[in-house]
């Protein structure tokens, strides 16, 4: 039953290390959603909800990625 507990607390923790990074992204991938969707469709534009950013890859931020997302959002 300890073992349970104890296994039961670090998978826990695993799960909010590895989430933190994906929320303190979020609110750069939104300014960059923002920017990227109005540079196409102008400022007097209503921005539609910003998705849940994804995995930054290697070489980029996730302001980037936002913008290309946007941009994407735009376009459609």
């Amino acid at each position: 039953m300890k073992r349970t507990k104890t296994l039961v607390a670090l998978l826990s923790g695993i799960l909010v290390i590895g989430i933190s990074p994906l929320q303190a992204s979020q609110p750069e991938f939104e300014a960059g959603f923002i920017e990227g969707y109005k540079s196409v469709k102008g400022d007097m534009v209503f921005v539609p909800m910003t998705p849940i950013a994804p995995f930054t890859p290697l070489g980029s931020t996730p302001f980037r990625e936002g913008i290309k997302a946007g941009i994407q959002a735009a376009k459609k």
